[in-house]
């Protein structure tokens, strides 16, 4: 039978001035008692002291006035007499302890009774008192496991655990039911360990490290949700590469499995970073050699840097340990001194001019898009500026003015942008240091420049475009002039003579086709068909036809070579001289006027347009004299014709660009009046001509455009046109020679 404080309690609550009644009875040899009513605690105590043979002592101070009634339904024997006084003393905070070297029970605090009961010689308490500390021998479990299992058994307040040195023992001090409680709960955790494995487990993907504490917490969640603990543990090496794991035999495979779901490889992110100072192709170079990881921990293939120049930024994809670095590497440049930032670099123009070239990039500079300084702020508290720059302020601290050297200096504008104060002088002279220094040295086609790295590589970026060999196009202007003429004359002379007296009558239609007289021996002369019927001294007819037939081909072939947007000219010209007079009152004075110029002038700019299309602007201009001078001191008659314009031919195709087709028709007719109106008989009286001109002129034009690097294609026709000129270029010639 067992009874608790509690229920006691409420027993002396209700009955607390009932008589006891005891009655001592055998039940089967063993003596036994019942109580009911009210009783002192101290009496009990007493009773049991005498029932059982007890030598006990106590404080009458401590039970004093302690009392308890009791209800008992039937006779309890000795030892449940002795159990329940011993629960009524522990709902009291007392309890009975066997001091060492003593034979009699004392009755003392619970809270105290650690500290004054004795050790028991065996693991089972064999005492009379109610508390006992015992020592308890552990041949398997670590006694911190076991003290953490047994701790929610211990008695509070009286009862402890502790763990004693060397071997693995505990010292159990609490009420004897609950120490051997306890005991049989220390031999069911105090079990032989399963086998223990070590083993080392290697990591790909993830340093060791982070898997090891990745898969620790893990446990760890899972140890305070699960019923059965994993007890391993995990160690990473130093070197990265692996993780040793402790653990139960049978917990190994379950271990490893979260390892490898842990050791994935890292997922890849793009992140956009903006270089302040240096050039964002540099930057690039030294993130692939610093922050990339090539192994399984890194990105590995799916490493990527895209250069975006329009917004002066890198979007990196990579892990987020690669990212890590990237971010700590562009901290440290950005964080580089002033002065280390102003490099000076020397660019070798090789394909135009350096002063051509300097004159773009100042040009670029005014226009704002090679600003050097506009990523820095400025400093609002510093001193107005007191005095006008010059060129010696221009240039930073340390930089020389070379005599012979062109330099391009952009100064930052000297006013602020809102209300055009003037900037501050600190501003100022942060501006000049930061500013871009240009240099042309004209002897050796070379621009120096001056400034941050970011700015120059800027600069190296537009000279792959800007300083480039163009390429050439070898043009071949064709000028074709062709003229076609009919002339046909027609015509009858009648002459008569005739003498009365001394009077002489001479009668003639003449029209100039042949020579007046009569003499005998006159003969038809002149060009065409010609009839004479002559009666000497008396008459003479004379008819005469002819036709002129004229077909004239001129053609001139001027070949130039010229560079992509550069302008060619093909002029063939004559100069015809004139005299100059000048007359005075006393004296003319004659001298060389000048000269008359006509012949054929083409001019030609070719642009290379996409495809291997050129756009041609052209100028062709002919003239030609048509005539005699009337003077000696005016220049001839000079006819001119001028065909101008833009078009698109392909390369290497032969097309006309241009012509002019000029017909001309005439016709004469020669008469005497009157009698060549007469019908038949007028024809004797007349003279014909007819003549129909056409004057033609085409421009054709070949452009073959040379691109070949080593001028393979310029040395390819030029030899040809050497070979059709039967010359020499004067290299000697490799001949093959038979040797015996």
């Amino acid at each position: 039978m067992s009874f608790t404080a509690t229920s006691l309690t409420s027993v002396v609550t209700w009955l607390s001035a009932a008589a006891v009644f005891a009655c001592v009875a055998y039940a089967g040899g063993q003596p036994t008692t019942a109580l009911s009513g009210q009783l002192e605690l101290a009496r009990l105590v007493d009773l049991c002291a005498e029932r059982l043979n007890l030598e006990l002592e106590y404080d009458a101070k401590a039970l004093k006035g302690a009392t308890v009634t009791l209800r008992l339904g039937e006779a309890v024997d000795d030892e449940e007499l002795w159990s329940l006084a011993n629960q009524l003393l522990v709902s009291r905070g007392l309890t009975s302890v066997q001091m060492p070297g003593d034979d009699v029970l004392s009755i003392v605090r619970l809270a105290e009774a650690s500290a004054r009961a004795r050790i028991e010689p065996t693991i089972r308490p064999t005492t009379r008192a109610w508390f006992a500390t015992v020592v308890v021998p552990l041949r398997h479990q670590p006694s911190k496991r076991v003290i953490e299992a047994v701790t929610p058994l211990i008695s509070k307040p009286g009862g402890s655990v502790t763990a004693l040195g060397g071997e693995p023992r505990l010292l159990l001090s609490d009420v004897r039911p609950r120490v051997n409680e306890i005991l049989d709960w220390i031999q069911v955790i105090d079990v032989p360990h399963a086998d223990v494995a070590i083993r080392q487990v290697p990591v790909e993907f993830l340093d060791a490290s982070q898997v090891a504490a990745l898969v620790t917490g893990a446990v760890t969640a899972r140890n305070t949700l699960a019923t059965t603990p994993l007890d391993g543990k995990l160690t990473p090496l130093p070197d990265g590469s692996a993780v040793v794991l402790v653990a139960p035999e049978h917990e190994v495979a379950e271990w490893i499995e979260l390892i490898d779901q842990f050791d994935r490889r890292q997922a890849v992110t793009s992140r956009t970073y903006a270089p302040r100072h240096f050039s964002l192709v540099e930057v690039g170079e030294l993130l692939e050699e610093t922050a990339q990881d090539q192994g399984p921990r890194g990105s590995a293939d799916r490493w990527r840097i895209v250069t975006n120049v329009l917004t002066g930024t890198l979007i990196v994809t990579a892990t987020a340990n690669e990212h890590q670095r990237i971010e700590q590497l562009i901290e440290r440049l950005d964080a580089v001194p002033v002065e280390a930032r102003r490099p000076i670099r020397s660019f070798r123009i090789r394909n135009r001019g350096v002063v051509e070239i300097l004159d773009i990039l100042s040009r670029l500079i005014e226009a704002g898009a090679l600003d050097a300084g506009r990523d820095q702020p400025s400093e609002p508290n510093a001193e107005p500026a007191a005095r006008q720059r010059t060129e010696r302020d221009v240039l930073p601290p340390g930089a020389l003015a070379i005599p012979g050297f062109r330099t391009a200096e952009r100064e930052p504008a000297m006013r602020s942008e809102s209300r055009g104060a003037p900037m501050p002088a600190a501003r100022a002279t942060s501006d000049i240091a930061r500013s871009l220094v240009l240099t042309a040295d004209e002897g050796t086609n070379t621009l120096i420049a001056i400034g941050e790295a970011r700015r120059l590589a800027q600069i190296e970026e537009l000279l792959r475009t800007l300083d480039v060999r163009q390429p050439q196009v070898m043009l071949e202007a064709m000028v074709l002039s062709m003229t076609d003429g009919n002339t046909r004359d027609l015509g009858v002379e009648l002459q008569a003579m005739a003498i009365s007296g001394s009077t002489l009558i001479n009668l003639a239609s003449l029209f100039g086709l042949g020579m007046a007289g009569l003499e005998p021996a006159e003969t038809a002369s002149g060009a065409g068909g010609t009839a004479l019927v002559l009666s000497p001294g008396d008459f003479r007819v004379l008819i005469r036809a002819l036709e002129t037939i004229n077909e004239g081909r001129n053609l001139n072939i001027s070949k130039v070579l010229v560079n992509n947007n550069q302008q060619a000219s093909l002029d063939s010209v004559l100069q015809e001289p004139f005299l100059s007079t000048n007359a005075s009152t006393t004296v003319a004075t004659t001298s060389f006027g000048g000269t008359q110029d006509a012949g054929i002038t083409v001019t030609v700019t070719p642009q290379i347009a996409e495809g291997d299309h050129l756009v041609l602007e052209y100028s062709l201009s002919l003239s030609a004299f048509v005539g005699e001078s009337t003077d000696p001191s005016l220049p001839p008659p000079r006819q001119q014709n001028t065909v101008q314009s833009v078009v698109t031919i392909p390369d290497g195709y032969t097309v006309v660009v241009g012509g002019l087709d000029v017909t001309t028709t005439a016709e004469a007719t020669s008469q005497v009046p009157f009698l060549g109106d007469l019908p038949l008989v007028g024809e004797l009286f007349k003279s014909r001509s007819a003549s129909t001109s056409r004057a033609r002129f085409y421009l054709f034009i070949r452009v073959n455009i040379l691109r070949h690097g080593n001028f393979e294609d310029l040395k390819y026709l030029s030899g040809r046109e050497l070979f059709a000129a039967k010359l020499h270029d004067g290299w000697p010639v490799v001949e093959p020679r038979v040797i015996e």
